[in-house]
C-alpha cells in the first residue's frame, strides 16, 4: 500500500530523479525552478539551498546559510573546517557562514529520505551555529 503514495517512491540513483523531485518541490513551494533545479528552504534562521551535483558520482548538495555574524553574537571564523559530515566555511561575499553537505544519490531511498536529509542538515548547521556563539544561553 505505501507503494502508492508519491513521497515513498523508490529513487533509482539517478540525477535525473533527484532533479524531476527537486522540481516538483520547488513547484509545491511556489519557487521558479531552474535548471537543474535548485530549492530553497528557510528553517528557522537557516536558509538551505539543496540540488543536485553535474558531475562526479550523483550527490545531492545541500548548502546551509547562517545568519550574519552581527545579529546573533558569534564571531567568523576565517578557517574552513568540519563538523560533523558539514564542511563549514566563512563566505566573505555573502557575510556569513556556510556549511554545505553532500549525500551520494544512492544513499537516499525514497522521497522522504530528501526532505530529512534537509532537516538534518539545518539542525546541523543549528548546532555548529549555537558552537560559535560567544554568549550561549544559560541551560535550562
Amino acid at each position: 500500500m505505501q507503494a502508492n503514495h508519491p513521497e515513498n517512491n523508490e529513487f533509482d540513483g539517478s540525477r535525473h530523479a533527484a532533479n524531476a523531485l527537486l522540481a516538483e518541490l520547488c513547484a509545491l513551494c511556489g519557487q521558479q525552478a531552474a535548471a537543474p533545479p535548485v530549492l530553497e528552504l528557510q528553517i528557522g534562521v537557516i536558509v538551505t539551498r539543496t540540488a543536485v551535483d553535474a558531475a562526479g558520482e550523483g550527490c545531492l548538495t545541500i548548502t546551509a546559510r547562517l545568519p550574519a555574524p552581527d545579529r546573533d553574537g558569534y564571531a567568523p571564523q576565517g578557517e574552513n573546517t568540519r563538523f560533523g559530515d558539514l564542511d563549514c566555511m566563512w563566505h566573505g561575499d555573502e557575510g556569513c557562514h556556510m556549511a554545505v553537505r553532500r549525500i551520494a544519490l544512492a544513499r537516499l531511498g525514497d522521497e522522504r529520505s530528501v526532505m530529512d536529509a534537509i532537516l538534518e542538515t539545518a539542525d546541523m548547521a543549528q548546532a555548529w551555529h549555537n558552537s560559535m556563539a560567544l554568549d550561549p544561553p544559560p541551560a535550562c
